[in-house]
């Protein structure tokens, strides 16, 4: 009687101990997910099942080339997808005069159809609008003390446009970095150390 009642006993305490286990792994998982980006969530769907969904970012991406080839803009936007995002990379020396933060009026319709592309998805993303600039410091006199100041209102401009195209301003954050964070080197091989410079001074639309 006594060994029936300590195998019982055993028994339910492995029992107990399998349900412990798939939990903390249902929670492993929850938290694995959680720290994923929709980016990567999408690859990852993508892999599986061979299809994509109409509103992934590799989709918004291929309706946004189409317009920049279309239009034939590549010295003006380009674009890249990665796990943090889709970006879309404004050439800021064409958009902006130098030292200034106001979109030369040639370019703020196409910004702006640019932009408008991204109006449909805005209830699914968020958007992060990034400031950079080259390295080359303000010239002392001008509108910006420093290219802190000028990544960042070159930035809020580029949010501007977000809102006008219906975009909320609850689903947009705007960053400005300056000089800090430069362009892989990979991205600049080749050029000449004046186009480098050009190349680190843009305006990125991070849809994520």
């Amino acid at each position: 009687m006594l060994r029936r009642r300590k195998e019982h006993e055993e028994g339910w305490l492995l029992s107990y101990a399998d349900l412990i286990t798939n939990l903390l792994l249902f929670f492993v998982l929850l938290l694995s997910a959680a720290n994923l980006s929709k980016g990567r969530m999408q690859q990852i769907v993508k892999g599986m099942s061979g299809s994509e969904s109409p509103a992934s970012l590799d989709a918004i991406r291929r309706e946004i080339d189409a317009q920049i080839a279309q239009k034939q803009m590549q010295d003006l936007v380009h674009t890249t997808v990665s796990d943090e995002g889709l970006e879309l990379s404004l050439n800021s020396g064409l958009v902006f005069d130098p030292g200034k933060a106001q979109i030369r009026s040639q370019f703020e319709q196409t910004v702006t159809s640019m932009l408008q592309v991204l109006a449909p998805y805005s209830t699914k993303y968020s958007f992060a609008v990034e400031g950079h600039t080259d390295s080359t410091p303000i010239v002392s006199g001008g509108l910006f003390a420093t290219n802190w100041e000028l990544s960042s209102a070159r930035a809020i401009v580029v949010r501007q446009r977000l809102e006008e195209v219906g975009i909320s301003r609850s689903r947009i954050r705007v960053e400005g970095y300056a000089d800090t964070k430069p362009l892989p080197e990979d991205q600049l091989t080749g050029l000449s150390p004046q186009e480098r410079l050009a190349r680190h001074r843009r305006v990125v639309v991070r849809i994520y």
